[in-house]
């Protein structure tokens, strides 16, 4: 195994087999693990903070270097925090701070399961000097031996025809599936709209749209736990947070895994692990994503507050339209968008329930959830709509500041 020098330390250089798993008593090189903290790094845990990813970098590179003696909490003060070099450690605990958030942050990125089998770097507690290496490999799974049933019970004196065993087990087996299946509840609509999302293992993302991420604070001014929970970035509408509930509460129901994410936090590379639900448009980048390719888009109106949902094939057609100018006890009525399809580009079920404003996206948050209410869609969606994509246009009446019940009024299937 070949081996760079470094000043103080030997770093072994290594690859990676073509199937991502470690090869077996070798230890990750310098060039695994600078790639491993560039991935860290642009993770939602750590791209939106200067702070810690400079931390992290820091103590990494000097690891790397072989300069580990110098990884001491006054060193880092003044090397990366800009503390001047006789400051009182007991007094300012700006390092201490930032390794334990840099420690629960990449504890929460390899929590991901797509993360789970990466290189691992960690910072102990009690230490700034980082520790690099492979995931222990999973055991493998003993194969299950192979029954053979047919065959076992075709030998010996008295054996029957093979093709009679054949027959009998065939038998057996229908009349077992028939009985089972009498006693089987049928799927109900929600079963048949949610079972692309259901069905897959992976958990679901749920996407939230909220406001810009909170700034970082002044050099040498930490971000206090009040100025952060007042930070734009923690902002959430009422109606997307009631909307967010139902989902989830469906979710569970379902016994399915998921997490939530604020759209500003969100990755492509979020968007590719498994299925996705959307939620708010004006205020969630991803919605507009989404959905400004298809039939039905969400578009700015010719005066300023005036917004509709545009058909694409008729875009002559303005009924669509809101104008958020009004008082707000003499607003009438609201329209919002469903969209359940495969995105191309993700490949991954995306489920988007926004409303042109909050009235809309508590409507489509309803309909999702509410049997009663998807069953409005069969009469618009031509048989087997089960297996196809839909883009669903709402509208809700509102009486003084209440939303009432969502409904259909266009559907397009593809």
């Amino acid at each position: 195994m070949s081996r760079v020098r470094t000043t103080d330390s030997v770093v072994p250089e290594t690859a990676v087999p073509g199937n991502g798993a470690p090869l077996p008593n070798r230890e990750p090189g310098q060039e695994a693990v600078r790639q491993q903290l560039d991935r860290i790094l642009l993770s939602p845990a750590f791209r939106n903070s200067k702070r810690y990813s400079s931390l992290l970098k820091h103590v990494v590179e000097r690891t790397l270097e072989g300069r580990c003696d110098p990884l001491k909490e006054r060193t880092i003060g003044v090397e990366v925090f800009g503390r001047a070099p006789d400051y009182d450690t007991n007094v300012d605990h700006v390092v201490r701070s930032a390794a334990g958030e840099v420690r629960k942050r990449l504890a929460q990125y390899y929590q991901e399961p797509a993360c789970a089998d990466e290189l691992r770097i960690d910072v102990h507690a009690g230490s700034y000097v980082p520790h690099f290496r492979f995931p222990a490999p999973k055991p493998a799974r003993e194969a299950l031996p192979d029954l053979q049933i047919v065959e076992k019970l075709g030998t010996g004196a008295a054996a029957r025809p093979r093709w009679m065993t054949v027959a009998t087990i065939s038998i057996v087996v229908i009349a077992a599936v028939l009985a089972t299946t009498r006693f089987l509840p049928s799927q109900t609509i929600l079963d048949r709209f949610w079972s692309p999302v259901i069905d897959v293992r992976r958990p679901t993302l749920l996407c939230i749209g909220n406001q810009a991420p909170p700034e970082e604070a002044a050099a040498g001014h930490p971000l206090s736990v009040h100025d952060f929970q007042a930070s734009p970035g923690q902002s959430v509408a009422l109606s997307d947070a009631v909307t967010l509930a139902r989902l989830t509460g469906l979710l569970q129901e379902k016994g399915k895994d998921y997490r939530v994410l604020a759209h500003w936090e969100t990755t492509f590379t979020d968007m590719q692990g498994g299925p996705v639900i959307l939620i708010g448009a004006w205020n969630n980048e991803w919605t507009r994503r989404m959905t400004d390719r298809l039939r039905f888009s969400m578009e700015h109106g010719s005066a300023p507050r005036q917004y509709l949902i545009r058909d694409k094939q008729n875009p002559s057609r303005t009924e669509w339209m809101v104008d958020l100018s009004v008082p707000y006890l003499e607003f009438t009525r609201d329209y919002a968008i469903v969209v359940r399809e495969v995105d191309p580009k993700t490949e991954q079920v995306v489920i988007t329930a926004a409303g042109i404003s909050r009235f809309g996206t508590l409507a489509a948050g309803e309909f999702l959830t509410n049997p009663e209410h998807l069953k409005k869609l069969e009469a618009y969606a031509p048989k087997g709509w089960e297996r196809k994509n839909l883009e669903i246009v709402l509208a809700t009446d509102v009486v003084k500041g209440n939303s009432g019940p969502p409904t259909v009024i266009a559907v397009s299937v593809w």
